[in-house]
């Protein structure tokens, strides 16, 4: 026991020697900017991962292609068959009602 308050003093007294300013330099790298990282970083991803959206995006690129074409839509109107109304009833509904 006397030897563990020995330590616990010896601990208490120590003074930890400060730290050098280059050290975030040597522990981090060097500081890149954010948009230099569009260019040159790198995201770790598992490989199940990477398969799985490389299928995704291989199933959607296949969708795309085959899609089928929309429908041609006429851009004339054809009023031969129309008349207009011959009686009109009109109702008008009130909000309380």
């Amino acid at each position: 026991m006397d030897d563990d308050k020995k330590l616990s003093d010896l601990l208490k007294e120590w003074q930890l020697p400060g730290t050098p300013a280059s050290l975030d330099a040597r522990v981090f790298g060097p500081r890149t900017p954010w948009w230099k990282l569009l260019f040159i970083g790198s995201i770790r991803i598992p490989v199940p991962v990477a398969l799985a959206i490389a299928a995704a995006l291989i199933v959607m690129a296949v969708a795309l292609i085959h899609r089928p074409a929309p429908p041609q839509s006429s851009t004339s109107v054809d009023l031969a068959g129309f008349h207009p109304v011959t009686d009109m009833n009109y109702r008008i509904i009130r909000g309380d009602e």
